[in-house]
């Protein structure tokens, strides 16, 4: 029987037949969800044969998780860095993409050292490729694709341009075998840098404060989730969950907790972020709290949300859990 050599393997027939079948469910449904990706090598070769087969370009196929929240102070950035650190602790290969002007994941996994160009303002601008902004990190496993203020004349730049809402995802795609995951930063204010993060991403995670204001945007951004699935081609996007941050023992974050419980049930991780001083001091140092301080509380709860995050990406519940989630917000903002 013929053979095809590939990267550590030997790949016969039937191994053509299998990718070539994964090129064909890739190319209907444009994302694959981690139980039918395949392995690292079945990712690699499926990418080539639909380049092949002529599968569009824009199409990515690994887990990429966008981590939003138009609300500010709600942890958004913590939570990049310590799901990306924790899932590179645990053999992934991640790649953080920093989508907000301010660059504060950058400025973290570069410890403190602004960002050499070009960075991703100039890929989204066609000024140059990925593979040329793409950092590593001091961090094994774990590179960045770094963001700086560029980024929001970027976005006033892309408002007039073809194609504007698919540049990140075009260009993620050309990656596609190089990771495991990517997670991606955002913008706390929408803006096509967002609608970048959400058309390139399978899956949402929301980070939500206990505040008395913790529920602000949420409406809006499930109507901008539902935009992106119908008009850029992007059905497959994934709600995965909310996760509770910077928790305190109060009255008022107990009562918030409650509610949203109540209100999302299982929609909401089981896993909750504290408020823990050791998070700052781990930003202040240059790296992610899971290994400054892994035993800390917020150490535990980020590698326990990252358990969740995995477990929840690789089954079809999230599906059932997206339509469930934006028919109680369309709910309770009814009742407001």
């Amino acid at each position: 029987m013929p053979l095809v050599y590939g990267p550590s393997v030997l790949w016969n027939r039937s191994s053509l037949v299998l990718c070539f079948r994964s090129a064909v469910a890739l190319r209907s449904e444009r994302t694959l969800t981690p139980q039918n990706h395949g392995s690292r090598v079945l990712r690699l070769f499926g990418s080539l044969v639909l380049k092949l087969f002529g599968a569009t370009s824009d199409v990515c196929v690994m887990p990429t998780l966008a981590i939003i929240s138009e609300k500010g102070g709600t942890g958004k950035t913590t939570t990049v860095l310590n799901v990306a650190g924790e899932l590179a602790r645990l053999g992934q290969r991640v790649l953080v993409v920093d989508c907000d002007p301010q660059g504060n994941a950058s400025l973290v996994l570069l410890q403190g050292a602004k960002p050499e160009r070009p960075t991703l303002a100039h890929v989204l601008g066609g000024l140059a490729e990925i593979n040329d902004a793409i950092r590593p990190t001091r961090f094994e496993r774990l590179s960045l694709l770094p963001g700086e203020a560029l980024l929001s004349d970027a976005a006033l730049q892309l408002a007039s341009e073809l194609g504007r809402e698919k540049r990140l995802r075009i260009a993620l795609a050309s990656v596609a075998g190089d990771f495991d995951y990517i997670v991606c930063d955002s913008p706390p204010t929408r803006s096509v840098l967002t609608i970048n993060v959400l058309n390139a991403a399978t899956d949402v995670v929301i980070p939500v404060d206990p505040g008395l204001f913790s529920l602000a945007g949420l409406g809006q951004l499930q109507s901008v989730m539902e935009d992106v699935r119908k008009y850029l081609d992007n059905p497959g996007l994934r709600l995965l969950g909310l996760v509770l941050t910077r928790m305190v023992k109060n009255n008022v974050a107990g009562d918030v907790e409650r509610q949203l419980r109540e209100m999302f049930g299982d929609v909401v991780f089981t896993s909750v972020i504290p408020n823990n001083v050791k998070a700052e001091e781990a930003h202040s140092r240059g790296e992610p709290v899971t290994t400054y301080a892994p035993k800390s509380p917020a150490a535990k709860a980020y590698a326990a949300l990252v358990k969740e995050i995995i477990d929840r990406g690789s089954n079809n519940t999230a599906e059932d859990r997206t339509r469930r989630v934006l028919s109680n917000i369309a709910t309770s903002e009814r009742a407001a």
